[in-house]
């Protein structure tokens, strides 16, 4: 689809039925962009939030099924050299499709990995946006990490971030997850203003400073369903190892992997 027939329809979504007339704020930003905030600036600008975490209003968590299915996303935002490529190697060597959430800084140092892994069908790449920023209509703070100020840049983080993956898999992601899995209801209902689906996670992120109890929740008896975030980080530790052995014992019971486009979202 068309960008310009993108924003038509986002502005017959929302309700917009008056011309809007774009601002040439920045001559390097493409007129649609330019169009786009500015329809998402005036929509959004009275809108307070109340809510703020990793399950807020509009966030989805489970795949919508009664099956023994796990989907697994992958955040390799941060991450680099071995730990991201092992876990990589990991998952195309035991065939498990997963989402990978990637972020415009991992994208600028890994573009010709991004071609190679979109090409891979065992993957579908999401947007963890353009610097991996709770997303934040008033600079709420999330894991010490300072999120997005204000709706101008809650649009920049996830549309920027969306864009500059498409200009390198050819392919729009879907899916977007925020710095930390941190939300306001306001930036999620901007997600899916825009077009995309905000994305958290069942059992909480797993990541390399993760404790046991934690692995145990997320991968040793996860829900119908379920999604698990892996943070991408050194794969030599005992979470990696305890990950690893997790998900080929779900295999042994029954379970199904699948990416998050294999089921409708709730």
């Amino acid at each position: 689809m068309k960008r310009i027939l993108l924003v038509f329809f986002i502005m017959l979504g929302l309700g917009i039925i008056f011309p809007i007339v774009c601002k040439a704020a920045n001559e390097n930003e493409a007129e649609d962009y330019q169009l786009l905030k500015q329809i998402i600036v005036t929509e959004f600008s009275d809108q307070v939030p109340h809510e703020w975490g990793g399950t807020v209003s509009g966030v989805v968590t489970h795949l919508k099924t009664d099956e023994k299915v796990l989907a697994i996303g992958l955040n390799v935002c941060g991450a680099k050299g071995d730990g991201q490529d092992e876990w990589i190697r990991f998952f195309d060597a035991e065939k498990i499709p997963v989402t990978l959430f990637v972020c415009g800084e991992w994208i600028d140092r890994n573009a010709s990995m991004l071609k190679t892994l979109a090409a891979n069908p065992l993957f579908e790449i999401a947007n963890q946006g353009l610097k991996n920023k709770p997303c934040s209509v008033n600079g709420r703070t999330a894991g010490g990490k300072e999120g997005t100020r204000n709706i101008e840049e809650v649009f920049a983080e996830i549309e920027k971030g969306a864009r500059k993956i498409e200009s390198i898999a050819g392919v729009l992601p879907h899916f977007y997850r925020s710095g930390d899995g941190y939300y306001d209801e306001v930036a999620v209902r901007i997600v899916k203003a825009l077009g995309y689906e905000a994305v958290g996670d069942t059992g909480g992120t797993v990541g390399a400073s993760s404790d046991q109890k934690k692995v145990f929740r997320a991968f040793m008896n996860p829900v119908a369903g379920a999604i698990a975030i892996v943070q991408a980080n050194s794969f030599s530790d005992t979470s990696a190892e305890s990950i690893t052995q997790a998900i080929r014992k779900l295999r042994i019971r029954g379970y199904k992997f699948a990416k998050l486009s294999d089921y409708p979202l709730e």
